[in-house]
């Protein structure tokens, strides 16, 4: 973009407006960022600034973000509006889309926030200008029509400035417009002419010609400087300061001021008012700048003709002071007589071109021609013609000739009226250039005689209706380019409505060659002469964007329903597949462990068009692969418009083209089809926005789901902290008890007995506090694993546990991938928990329990009583297929009833067992991965299979 792109930044927080203005200086120096807080300062921004865009927070002082969208679009409706926001939501995203956002985008905690910012900036301004660009050149079009019909029908110098001034003030976006000049006795600029209804403001104001105050607006430095001058805010120009009341007034916000000179002479000027600030561009100065110079022109020649008019006696003056060339020559072409004008034109002094013959000064006149074509002319007739004169300097202008030939006291002479056509062809030019671009145009353009057939069709207006050759509707009636209903429309309502005000535009049903139809805007405009100016554009593709991106807005809210990230993708996929008729279309979810991007969901045709499901690895030799990477790295999306043009993709992929739109930590959005070239730049914006919408669903759903893991997370440490309390509440009470009753039977009586008791509890309590300490470490992530030996570790546990008269047998061994030290405290569990309940030689009796009593000869969970005399023996094996491992003693065993709730923390039939033994042992497993189940062993005891690889 060539102009500055104007940004207004409706932020806040002054840190991150000043980081947004940071980031768009590096992204593009062209463009500037202007930054306010609140609605209020916004809106008086808009009304005094030239605006490409506006990016607004949703929370903002004195309103917010949708509101803001709303007082925007009352006053501008295509302005590109941006919702950039943290604090929004879905439903806030739906309504800013659904209320005219041009895009809504979610603040993060990274610069690609920015990127995609800056990146949907930029292509919502360019989009923006070029229609604004479209309706102006429209615009354009019709006012210089319009004002050049005025200036064939004025009869006078005061019907052109008149009709002018009203055809500007009702132009948009003008509003006042007035012609006038200086008055040499008091130097003011007085007006002659006005239009648009604003009288009393040139009533209330003085201005002048000279440099003080009142003659430095635009009025005043165009008399002076003979080019035009403007202002393009009138509440920011300090210049403008003796008018400024008085225009705000009128709602006046922008002038420009155009001298009209025609050649040396000055007709005044023409001064337009418009309604909005920096309204005055390049091609709309160039636009007044022509108008000036054709009023001018006008009014000269209404001004000469009326001379001509008035009197023959001025004749000789005239001659002298004619602003054309006038000579006299005999029929040796030497040249008689010449007047100022020709002396000043071509650089000679009278004497010099006393005597000189005429193709001294016409460069392409041949003597011998000359003098033929002189002796067939009868006396009086006259001939015109186009040529070249040569300057003294040796320089030449193109110049308009009319000869007559007379008789002058007897003598046969030629008078010679010459005029420079060098604006004439330079308009001729622009004329031919406009004719061209008529021609060239992408819309139908053509003209109708009085009979209402063609006389004139671009090829764009044959193309339209299904012609090849524009020729072939030269002559014909527009009736065959219309069914019935609609000739019979047109007849009833246009017609009419053209007939009273020249001009109609609206909308239409078209009839191609083959009998197809089309929906179309029509613009007619009825010159003087009869003739009808026709524009048609084929608004097909445009109502079908229409369509899709009303079906996209629909599936928008599908898209904030979704639970799962596959979920998700699939609405995307189905989306791209229904609405661009995508038929290979995929989301390739990231995978950042294996370097792979792979398929999650996908259209129905993929399965069968691809063999095997494509899958992207980042260190494959696959070209696709590459190239879906480099786009995934690069973050931009990548467009294709045929595969089989492409380096590396060309006979790769099944694919013909697509766009491979990245999205940051989630994968790839691919949308492609078997057909080259099947997606245009508007399916392009259509898969840019849906794209954005599933980036914000996908975070969406990842927020949601971080919710909902933080509230399972904080569910297990209740129910932790829950069996803590209860621990702390009911089991440390009873040991507790024991030694208050110890402490106080031992100060009463002295016996060592209630002391040993005493102690024994407080060894009790201790037990209880570390495998207490160790359940809740067991919930912890295992970290780091590595290859261990079962009976290497199960020898070494069996060194660290109290095992009495127990023997321990390693059957066979097994190779594990485990925390060596998490799976030692497994061990160790199982191990003192067969030990405990396989066998008397540990146990101390009962004395110590005050509330579980006597547990009879049956043991139940981790903690069951003594069996018998002989020590436990305690088998350590490989479960088969080494799929994982088992301990399993020949002790008294656990009933099927009761085997579900050893596993509860808590749980225990023994007066000496805290019962979280088998609850650690329970936790080791689960962070592993692993599978426990309980079982009775071949000898009848417990037997614990852990099975590390479920899928053995």
């Amino acid at each position: 973009m060539d102009d500055p792109v104007e940004i207004l930044h409706v932020e806040p927080t002054p840190e991150f407006a000043a980081e947004t203005r940071e980031h768009f200086d590096q992204v593009d120096g062209n463009v500037r960022v202007r930054t306010v807080s609140g609605a209020t300062a916004a809106l008086d921004e808009l009304c005094t600034s030239r605006i490409d865009c506006v990016i607004s927070d949703y929370e903002i002082p004195d309103s917010d973000g949708l509101e803001l969208l709303q007082r925007v679009r009352e006053e501008f409706p295509d302005l590109p509006f941006i919702i950039f926001t943290g604090a929004g939501s879905e439903a806030v995203a739906s309504k800013a889309l659904t209320g005219g956002a041009t895009d809504y985008i979610s603040k993060g905690d990274d610069t690609e926030q920015f990127d995609l910012l800056a990146n949907r900036v930029l292509n919502a301004v360019e989009r923006y200008r070029a229609t604004r660009r479209a309706a102006a050149e429209e615009r354009v079009s019709r006012v210089v029509r319009a004002v050049d019909r005025a200036l064939v029908r004025a009869d006078s110098e005061a019907d052109i400035e008149g009709d002018c001034c009203e055809i500007l003030s009702d132009a948009d976006p003008y509003t006042f417009a007035w012609i006038g000049g200086v008055d040499e006795e008091t130097g003011r600029i007085e007006p002659r002419a006005w239009g648009g209804g604003a009288d009393e403001y040139l009533e209330s104001i003085t201005i002048t010609a000279d440099e003080t105050p009142t003659g430095n607006g635009p009025a005043g430095r165009a008399v002076r400087t003979g080019t035009l001058a403007v202002s393009q805010n009138i509440h920011d120009d300090e210049a403008f300061e003796p008018w400024r009341e008085a225009a705000t007034e009128y709602g006046f916000q922008s002038v420009a001021a155009i001298p009209l000179h025609y050649e040396s002479r000055r007709y005044g000027l023409l001064v337009v008012y418009a309604d909005r600030s920096h309204a005055f561009d390049e091609a709309e100065r160039d636009l007044l700048t022509d108008l000036g110079d054709d009023i001018a022109h006008a009014i000269h020649s209404r001004t000469i003709r009326s001379e001509l008019r008035r009197t023959t006696a001025r004749m000789e003056a005239l001659f002298a002071d004619a602003p054309d060339m006038i000579t006299v020559h005999d029929t040796d072409g030497t040249l008689v007589d010449a007047n100022r004008t020709t002396r000043e034109q071509l650089g000679y002094t009278s004497e010099e071109l006393d005597g000189m013959s005429v193709w001294e000064v016409d460069a392409e006149m041949d003597p011998a021609a000359a003098r033929a074509f002189w002796d067939r002319m009868d006396n009086g007739s006259r001939h015109e013609l186009e040529t070249q004169f040569r300057r003294a300097d040796g320089s030449t202008f193109p110049v308009a000739v009319h000869l007559r030939k007379t008789n002058v006291n007897g003598d046969t002479q030629f008078v010679v009226n010459s005029r420079d056509i060098t604006a004439r062809k330079e308009r001729e030019r622009r004329l031919e250039t406009r004719s061209e671009a008529l021609t060239a145009a992408i819309d139908g353009m053509a003209i109708l005689d009085t009979d209402d057939r063609y006389v004139f069709v671009n090829p764009a207006h044959a193309e339209m209706y299904g012609y090849d050759d524009p020729d072939a509707l030269l002559g014909e009636s527009w009736r065959l380019c219309y069914g019935p209903d609609e000739e019979a429309r047109f007849e009833r309502e246009v017609f009419p409505e053209l007939a009273e005000h020249r001009e109609w535009f609206g909308e239409a049903t078209g009839l191609r060659a083959d009998g197809e139809t089309f929906p179309q805007e029509v613009s007619l405009t009825r010159l003087d002469n009869g003739y009808l100016i026709c524009v048609v554009r084929d608004v097909t593709e445009r109502r079908t964007y229409l369509r899709n991106l009303e079906a996209i807005q629909r599936r928008t809210q599908a898209l904030m329903e979704t639970e799962t990230v596959a979920e998700t993708a699939q609405v995307a996929v189905e989306t791209a597949q229904d609405i661009l008729d995508a038929e290979l279309s995929g989301f390739h979810v990231l995978d950042e462990a294996d370097g792979r991007l792979r398929l999650l969901t996908e259209t129905e045709p993929i399965g069968r068009t691809f063999e095997p499901l494509p899958g992207y690895h980042r260190r494959d030799d696959d070209p696709v692969s590459a190239v879906v990477w480099e786009a995934f790295d690069a973050g931009d999306p990548l467009y294709i418009p045929d595969t089989a043009d492409h380096d590396r993709l060309a006979g790769n992929t099944p694919a013909r083209s697509g766009v491979i739109q990245p999205i940051a930590d989630h994968g790839v959005f691919i949308v492609s089809s078997t057909r080259p070239d099947a997606f245009d730049e508007t399916d392009r914006a259509l898969v840019d926005l849906l794209t954005s919408t599933l980036t914000v669903a996908l975070r969406r759903v990842d927020r949601e789901s971080l919710l909902q893991e933080r509230e399972r997370e904080l569910t297990r440490q209740n129910e932790r902290l829950e069996e803590f309390a209860s621990v702390v509440s009911h089991d440390l009470r009873n040991p507790l008890e024991v030694v208050s009753g110890s402490l106080e039977l031992a100060a009463q009586t002295g016996e060592e007995e209630h002391f040993d008791r005493g102690r024994r509890a407080v060894g009790r309590m201790e037990q209880l506090i570390d495998d207490l300490l160790s359940l809740a470490r067991e919930g912890h992530p295992v970290g780091e694993m590595d290859k261990v030996d079962l009976g290497t570790v199960a020898e070494r546990c069996w060194t660290t546990v109290a095992t009495d008269e127990a023997r321990l047998q390693v059957a066979e061994s097994v190779e594990l991938t485990a925390s060596e030290s998490r799976l030692k405290q497994l061990l160790e569990n199982l191990f003192r928990n067969s030990v405990e309940h396989g066998s008397t030689g540990n146990r101390t009796g009962s004395d110590d329990s005050v509330e579980h009593g006597s547990t009879g000869s049956r043991p139940v969970g981790d903690d069951s009583v003594e069996h018998g005399e002989e020590g436990v023996t305690i088998t350590v094996g490989a479960l088969p297929s080494e799929s994982g491992f088992y301990v399993a003693d020949d002790g008294p065993g656990i009933p099927p009833d009761e085997r579900e709730a050893v596993f509860e923390s808590g749980y225990s039939t023994a007066t000496e067992g805290t019962g979280f033994g088998l609850a650690i042992v329970d936790r080791i497993a689960s962070v592993h991965g692993w599978d426990l189940s309980l079982a009775e062993s071949d000898d009848g005891g417990v037997r614990f299979e852990v099975v590390t690889d479920p899928s053995a």
